[in-house]
């Protein structure tokens, strides 16, 4: 896979993408893209988290709504500050080279800001969730990415036991409506795509 191929399909596709080597680099992009006063959501991401970006926009000022640093209690209120948040910031479950972006969710609070309420999206991912094609990211979405995060969230499916999607029934599934964006929506004013060159999240 060429990056530059992708940067480039992303861009036809009128996404704002842009790579770096480094997460040090992809961070300092990141927290001066962002104004400090602005409000920003997030959805539920490992890759948020293992950046560490939450606590870097909490730390500096910004309102930060995240239903990962509230009380369940809190959560629906979180979910609707976020989703109409200044900016909305998630990883994605899958990219294609094509210039495909998949979001597969239980609640759906995550695909809807993306999809509607919020101007400003900011998607980071590491390179390891880029698949060759859309057919290909949506399996990553189900196969790769599902499996642990309902282990992780101590979910009772059975890709939480098996690691495999069985396109289950459960109550606790995870996988209950899937985005794909294939361009901006006529609402967003700006959707940055922004890729690090390792493995992050799921």
């Amino acid at each position: 896979m060429q990056i530059q191929n992708l940067l480039n399909n992303l861009t036809k596709r009128g996404f704002k993408p842009h790579y770096f080597d480094a997460r040090k680099d992809a961070l300092d992009f990141v927290l001066n893209l962002i104004p400090q006063g602005a409000s920003v959501g997030i959805g539920g991401s490992m890759t948020v988290k293992e950046l560490g970006l939450d606590n870097m926009l909490a730390k500096r000022g910004n309102s930060v709504y995240s239903h990962s640093l509230v009380s369940p209690e809190l959560r629906d209120k979180v979910y609707q500050l976020a989703g109409s948040a200044d900016w909305y910031i998630s990883s994605a479950n899958a990219l294609s080279e094509e210039g495909d972006v998949v979001n597969i969710d239980g609640s759906a609070n995550r695909i809807s800001a993306l999809a509607f309420g919020v101007k400003n999206i900011l998607y980071v991912l590491g390179s390891n969730k880029i698949s060759p094609d859309l057919a290909s990211a949506i399996d990553r979405a189900r196969n790769i990415a599902a499996p642990p995060n309902a282990k992780r969230l101590n979910k009772n499916t059975p890709c939480a036991t098996s690691g495999q999607c069985c396109l289950c029934d459960s109550e606790d599934c995870i996988c209950n409506a899937t985005l794909i964006s294939h361009h901006p929506t006529r609402y967003q004013e700006n959707v940055y795509i922004v890729i690090i060159g390792e493995s992050l999240g799921y």
